[in-house]
């Protein structure tokens, strides 16, 4: 009895499993290093997200890259056929991906949206950066060289474990440090100017209108011949136009009547007795106030504070909210696009967490492939 089969089917759903696992986060630590890297970050940020919110960057990545694989691999086994040497079916693929891949990657950066693989607008900027564009195939084909290699040590290669475990690493290190040399690349290419764009027409000034020609007024009804009745002649009235000027009106001037008899003198406020308070003393007393008292007036009490006040550091401004302010942070387009601010990232805490997670899930996603390998019944092992 073939036992092979009971060990192969949970292999291969194993080998299913570790392989997606590894493109999904192989393709999100790739775009987080060249998305930061494309925005001018010397450092990168990781941030920790869930990972329904990643399902769709491998595919996405899957879609670039397989555009180009795709043609190269049926081309490159049909050259390893004809001139029976084995290498020339996995080379031809690599050749092909590391030409056309950033060319992809790089339209899908600075197009509408992220799915359009082709943009003219990459060429006309790449033709105005000759010297990185030509420094970064330079960097990247070692680069790509050993992804390719390491790619095939860990999912290619059966029997030998050895080479998974050297392998995986050398894998996870090829993906990030390529997203890093391709994000330096974009980052360049933001400051050149899209010679594609079309300039907006300006619109024509309306031409101005020729001046109409004055009307004449029409006549008045008394300058028109009067109309014969029975009862005579009868004229009509004239009408006022609404073009002609109001007839002025006349100022109204207002006169004082005077009368007969003076009037009478009002009666002198009648005072009562003086008080000592300084304002009684300067006030008029009269009939009505006699049975009232004048009351006193006291100091002003102090408002209390309020308890939403706040103090004056949350109102002043800080340096960092100043610098924000500034934009003094902003990138600026770089002297030398191949430094050693490419290497910057690669102490970081965060960089070596995501090789360290990387290199795990590709020595599982090899070593399920590997098993799977070993007991395919097809393969006509024992």
């Amino acid at each position: 009895m073939d036992l092979r089969a009971l060990i192969f089917v949970p292999a291969l759903v194993a080998a299913a499993l570790c392989v997606f696992a590894f493109c999904l986060f192989a393709a999100h630590y790739y775009l987080t290093v060249l998305e930061g890297t494309a925005a001018g970050a010397k450092h990168i940020t990781w941030a920790s997200e869930p990972v329904t919110d990643n399902f769709w960057k491998p595919f996405y990545l899957a879609w670039l890259l397989c555009l180009w694989l795709g043609p190269a691999y049926v081309i490159g086994r049909t050259l390893a056929g004809s001139t029976q040497l084995a290498w020339v079916g996995f080379a031809v693929p690599v050749l092909v991906a590391w030409l056309l891949y950033p060319v992809s990657q790089l339209s899908s950066l600075s197009a509408s949206s992220v799915w359009m693989p082709l943009h003219p607008q990459v060429f006309a900027r790449l033709a105005q950066k000759p010297a990185a564009a030509l420094g970064f195939f330079v960097l990247t084909l070692p680069v790509f060289a050993l992804g390719g290699l390491a790619f095939r040590w860990v999912f290619l290669t059966a029997d030998e474990w050895p080479l998974l475990f050297a392998g995986a690493p050398m894998l996870a290190l090829a993906l990030l440090f390529y997203g890093r040399l391709l994000g330096r690349l974009a980052f360049a290419l933001l400051f050149t100017r899209d010679l594609l764009k079309r300039k907006k027409k300006k619109k024509p000034k309306p031409e101005p209108r020729a001046a109409e020609p004055e009307r004449e007024p029409a006549p008045q009804p008394s300058e028109l011949p009067p109309i014969t009745t029975l009862d005579g002649e009868l004229v009509g009235y004239n009408v006022l136009m609404a073009d002609d000027p109001p007839a002025p009106k006349k100022r109204v001037r207002a006169e004082v009547a005077e009368d007969d008899e003076p009037p009478a003198p009002a009666p002198a406020p009648r005072r009562t007795a003086k008080s000592d308070h300084p304002l009684d003393r300067a006030r008029t007393w009269t009939e009505d106030d006699e049975d009232t008292t004048p009351y006193g007036v006291n100091a002003s009490e102090p408002e209390p504070k309020s308890e939403t006040a706040r103090p004056s550091e949350v109102l002043k401004p800080s340096a960092q909210e100043m610098a924000l302010l500034d934009r003094a942070d902003s990138p600026k387009p770089p002297k030398q696009v191949w430094t050693r601010e490419v290497f910057a990232f690669l102490n970081q805490p965060g960089t070596i967490s995501a090789l360290v997670i990387l290199s795990g899930i590709a020595v599982l996603a090899g070593a399920a492939v590997r098993v799977a390998r070993q007991f395919n019944p097809t393969a006509g092992g024992e």
